[in-house]
């Protein structure tokens, strides 16, 4: 008989684990089961790239933000200092 939802639930991680492995001694499984554990594993290894790539690009953002204040303070400590020596006329 399987458990409910609920019970399932209420499990640690640990006890699953446990329940899977005394299950696993007297079962069989097909290929698909295979199939589904290497997909399972890619479709990780895919997860880990993205955010490693997410990480990069906030990194790059927050180096271009920065930069681009700098920016914008030395153009107007530039314009600044223009119109300062600039005689009136």
């Amino acid at each position: 008989m399987a458990d409910t939802y609920a019970e399932l639930q209420a499990l640690s991680l640990e006890e699953l684990k446990a329940r899977y492995d005394r299950r696993a001694e007297s079962t069989q499984v097909g290929l698909g089961f295979y199939r589904e554990e290497i997909a399972r594993r890619e479709a990780e290894a895919q997860n880990g790239q993205m955010l490693a790539f997410t990480k990069q690009m906030r990194d790059m953002t927050i180096a271009i933000v920065a930069m681009t204040a700098v920016n914008i303070v030395v153009a107007g400590v530039s314009l600044f200092a223009v119109l300062r020596s600039a005689p009136l006329s």
